[in-house]
């Protein structure tokens, strides 16, 4: 029926107060797309369509079985296996046939278990009520819509039915896994790490990203979630039956991807003897933990990453204007040493120097900066400690023979950096650098106009959907709390456990990101502080 044949509620049929019913109670899709079909089906305004909705008592029909789902319903996970990739699948869809071929492929390289999670979701309601639901045929033997344990700290969540046109699929699942880490289907590509008390395992939420095609509404959501509709799946590593390796795959469109060491295309796999790039977590070099800097360095080595960014490199301890009033903490970090700026500043300086071998090297101007900066501006002579009055005064002297000369002058970080390392790029705020189409010059502590940043939920609206017209990506750091929104990442750090968290729940992990020479960015996590992946 037209939208111009109005109905009349007095008149409605049998049949087509079932089909109001169904689509009302509908969870299949979004509120903006089911008002659109009711006026569409009534001929009326949405609003006099839900009135008589309410009119008519509603109870939901008999939903058309669906064989293949029921059977996903029962299907194991073959706990032989050591390794899975899962997907997400939306039902009546074609899928990226040649983005399966190369799963496929790489499952076999690796003796690995492929699971898709069948998702549930049609714009065109008539059809799917005398159709059913069904899959496409070459996914239907690896469909698994139960929960899963994988080992004991993560689940698969193949019962959870996510709108697949959601802004955030991520919303609200933090409790469903329990104490577990979770993967959850969604044709998006999102990643949380939620915090944990002390003494607990990591909790990190990821979703999948999608095996077939774009195939949603022209309504307002339907348009949402076709713009970050995104190929993907998530791999897993068992290291042992507590500690896991989990990454997300984005796929590109011909269905080829990379996955850390590994490059899969035109049915073959190949090894990654070269990655465009990696941003690290950040590093506060006073307090970086030397095992995890050197797994990562280790991890690098393999890669052989073309640029490398490092975020909050300069740490600022023995000049921390948050405890600088503190005489029992000064009195702490004097009895420990930690109070010796020049110190603090050569040992960084001379840390970098494991980085040279490498062809592009950027550090970020970051808000630890900044403890330095303030520093020089308060008088010296009432500091709880002299020791750093002669740094005081050549690093002013230098800031002012900067300005006199008419030096280019971005900081005081990024002067000593040049001074040593004059091959670096150490960037100054609002410095652009890019790798591929990630911007990575944004440190991430400031929001727009000037307001506090945050991780890459924040940094989001500044990223564009994905494969799209002049594509964005952006990657900050600074919350030291692991984040994706597709294509708006944040790293986590390299650090020691610091003093002003502890007693605190915490979401921090040792993670960084690297950008595969398609575009295509991957996070990495370090557990335990030496493990990263099972692969050699």
């Amino acid at each position: 029926m037209g939208k111009n044949e109005k109905l009349k509620y007095k008149d409605l049929t049998e049949a087509q107060k079932e089909m109001l019913s169904e689509i009302y109670l509908s969870k299949e899709v979004s509120w903006d797309t089911k008002e659109e079909m009711l006026a569409n089906f009534t001929g009326r305004s949405a609003r006099t369509s839900r009135k008589w909705c309410e009119k008519l008592g509603l109870t939901k029909p008999t939903e058309v079985v669906s064989p293949q789902y029921e059977e996903a319903k029962n299907k194991k996970v073959d706990k032989r296996k050591k390794r899975y990739m899962m997907s997400w699948c939306q039902s009546n869809s074609e899928i990226n046939e040649r983005m399966l071929d190369s799963m496929e492929v790489y499952a076999k390289e690796i003796s690995a278990e492929i699971l898709i999670i069948p998702g549930r979701y049609s714009f065109n309601m008539f059809e799917s009520r005398t159709e059913g639901h069904t899959w496409h045929s070459r996914t239907v033997k690896y469909l698994n819509a139960t929960r899963h344990d994988i080992c004991k700290t993560l689940t698969y969540c193949g019962d959870v039915k996510i709108l697949p046109t959601g802004k955030y699929p991520l919303s609200g699942m933090e409790g469903l896994s329990g104490m577990n880490s979770a993967i959850y289907g969604s044709p998006k590509i999102h990643l949380e790490s939620k915090p944990v008390l002390h003494g607990d395992d990591a909790k990190v939420l990821v979703t999948t990203g999608a095996i077939s095609k774009q195939n949603y509404s022209d309504s307002k959501s339907g348009q949402h979630g076709e713009h970050y509709h995104q190929y993907g799946f998530v791999i897993v590593e068992l290291q042992d039956n507590e500690i896991f390796h989990m990454r997300q795959v984005e796929v590109n469109k011909d269905g080829s991807f990379d996955d850390l060491f590994y490059h899969v295309e035109n049915g073959k796999v190949s090894r990654n003897n070269e990655i465009e790039g990696i941003v690290l977590g950040d590093f506060h070099y006073a307090t970086i933990d030397h095992e995890s800097l050197n797994t990562t360095l280790e991890m690098m080595d393999k890669l052989k990453p073309k640029h490398v960014v490092i975020h909050d490199l300069f740490d600022g301890q023995s000049v921390n204007p948050h405890n600088l009033r503190d005489p029992f903490y000064q009195a702490k970090l004097e009895y420990e040493g930690k109070n010796d700026l020049k110190k603090e500043l050569d040992e960084m300086i001379d840390g970098l120097e494991v980085f040279k071998k490498f062809e592009n090297v950027v550090i970020i101007k970051s808000n630890h900066d900044l403890f330095l900066e303030r520093f020089l501006k308060e008088d010296w002579r009432r500091m709880p400690t002299l020791k750093n009055s002669l740094e005081y005064m050549e690093l002013s002297a230098r800031i002012l023979k900067a300005y006199k000369t008419g030096e280019e002058f971005k900081g005081v970080i990024p002067m000593l950096i040049k001074d040593k390392y004059p091959q670096f790029h150490a960037l100054g705020y609002d410095e652009p650098y890019y790798i591929k189409h990630f911007a990575v010059f944004g440190h991430g502590e400031k929001g727009s106009n000037g307001s506090r940043g945050g991780g890459a939920k924040n940094w989001a609206k500044f990223a564009s959907g994905t494969d799209g017209h002049r594509e964005r990506g952006v990657i900050t750091a600074h919350t030291h709390t692991p984040s994706r929104y597709g294509n708006s990442i944040c790293v986590g750090h390299l650090l020691l456990p610091q003093d002003y968290t502890v007693g605190s729940p915490s979401s921090w992990m040792h993670s960084s990101c690297i950008i595969h020479k398609s575009g295509k960015a991957q996070q990495v996590h370090i557990i335990n502080k030496k493990y990263y992946t099972t692969f050699k």
